[in-house]
């Protein structure tokens, strides 16, 4: 399946984002595979992962992108970069040269880009945060913490958008986790594009469950209290 215009653009800007800092985090890059995986077929990732392994390939591919006109399409194409950036809890200050980089080429005015990366860098923070809460709700569901439950908590935890230093506070709701009505109610003020992230990110603790089908029922109680459709959260769990 060929890609769009607005997805070749997202790949080769995320993969300029992933090597802004010269050090290919693996937040960072398991941002980038979960895109690829979910645009490409399996010999076109192949091809791109070439591509986006390579710094001069990028650029080469960034200096060839087609015109892209559409407003809500820039918009998405810098919001989805910019989420790279985030990846390992904030986005530097060469993260952002690369971004507004990326903007001017798409035609888009710099004092908007910094508005809404500060937008987004704000709503990614929340997001975080908030998965944490759930994942720390879900792995305490019946008052017993597995060992093998706190590993998915630090593992997710280490992966999330959040600064080093608050790391350390969150891992506190492991042993004090929020309430379910609590949760949902801040989750409600995000995007829904931040609402699903959320919620994707606590599909690896489900699969690791050992409890049956308690987390799962309530995955889909959450799920339909904030993303409404029943499809769409089946869709989410998928094969878990």
């Amino acid at each position: 399946m060929a890609l769009t215009s607005e997805q070749e653009w997202i790949l080769v800007g995320c993969g300029l984002i992933a090597h802004a800092d010269e050090i290919l985090d693996i937040g960072e890059w398991d941002e980038v595979l979960r895109y690829v995986g979910s645009a490409l077929s399996e010999q076109d990732q192949m091809i791109w992962m070439e591509i986006l392994s390579r710094q001069e390939q990028l650029e080469r591919r960034f200096n060839d992108l087609p015109p892209l006109t559409d407003e809500a399409k820039q918009e998405d194409v810098l919001r989805r970069c910019w989420q790279m950036a985030l990846a390992d809890g904030t986005g530097s200050d060469v993260e952002a040269t690369v971004h507004d980089r990326i903007a001017r080429r798409l035609n888009v005015d710099l004092d908007r880009v910094a508005q809404l990366r500060e937008l987004w860098t704000q709503q990614a923070h929340l997001r975080a945060e908030l998965t944490v809460g759930l994942a720390a709700m879900f792995v305490n569901l019946d008052g017993h913490l597995d060992f093998h439950e706190a590993i998915h908590f630090d593992n997710l935890l280490e992966r999330l958008p959040i600064p080093v230093g608050r790391r350390v506070e969150l891992s506190e709701l492991l042993h004090k986790p929020p309430t379910l009505d609590s949760l949902v109610e801040r989750l409600l003020t995000l995007d829904l594009a931040e609402r699903v992230k959320a919620l994707h990110s606590l599909v690896p603790i489900l699969r690791a469950s050992r409890r049956g089908g308690r987390e799962r029922e309530l995955y889909f109680e959450l799920s339909r209290r904030v993303l409404g459709s029943q499809a769409e959260v089946e869709q989410l769990l998928g094969g878990s």
